[in-house]
């Protein structure tokens, strides 16, 4: 539970001031939209980067007969043995289901934006609280499959397109809640 509410009291808060002090000219729809988006995006990239890089790092490494000899300081034998293990036996379609979820999460994102967003055209700070409990109510059932808790990625997956397709209709009917022209200038 500490994870997902630490995620979303850094996100959410970190919205709203951003929103609040320097993105007081784009409190429109299409406003909170992109920024959702670049939050969104942003997450993505960084995350999928730090996943794939090293992995395919480490597969040269294993083609190239490297893997051992340079990694053996580093880690432990058995840890090693386990990575190279996970390399070898997960197929590409690993990976490009990690590109699906991130596809759903951007959604996720964009509706949390859109949230905080209203938060600071209503002035309720109590709509940043909600923003947060729900960033945490999404990220806590993922922490039991980092646990191994739940061991299917199928569970995980399905998890967040249900969100993903959750957040799409909050953004949708978001539309009717926020100006499309900024009313306060």
């Amino acid at each position: 539970m500490y994870g997902g509410l630490a995620a979303g009291l850094f996100e959410e808060f970190g919205r709203f001031i951003l929103f609040t002090w320097l993105l007081k000219k784009f409190h429109t729809y299409k406003g909170g939209i992109s920024f959702g988006v670049g939050w969104g995006g942003i997450e993505a990239v960084v995350l999928m980067l730090m996943m794939f890089v090293p992995n395919i790092l480490f597969a040269f490494m294993i083609n190239a007969g490297t893997f051992d000899s340079m990694l053996a300081a580093q880690l432990p034998s058995d840890q090693l043995a386990s990575m190279k293990e996970t390399l070898l036996n997960q197929g590409a379609s690993f990976y490009l289901w990690a590109g699906v979820e991130r596809f759903f999460a951007v959604f996720i994102q964009i509706a949390l934006s859109l949230f905080v967003l209203l938060a600071v055209i209503k002035g309720k700070i109590s709509y940043v609280i909600y923003a947060l409990l729900i960033h945490a109510a999404i990220d806590f059932p993922l922490v039991f499959f980092q646990t191994g808790h739940v061991t299917s990625i199928w569970m995980v997956e399905l998890y967040v397109a249900v969100i993903g397709i959750f957040s799409y209709l909050f953004i949708k009917k978001s539309k009717s809640w926020i100006p499309e022209v900024n009313e306060s200038f």
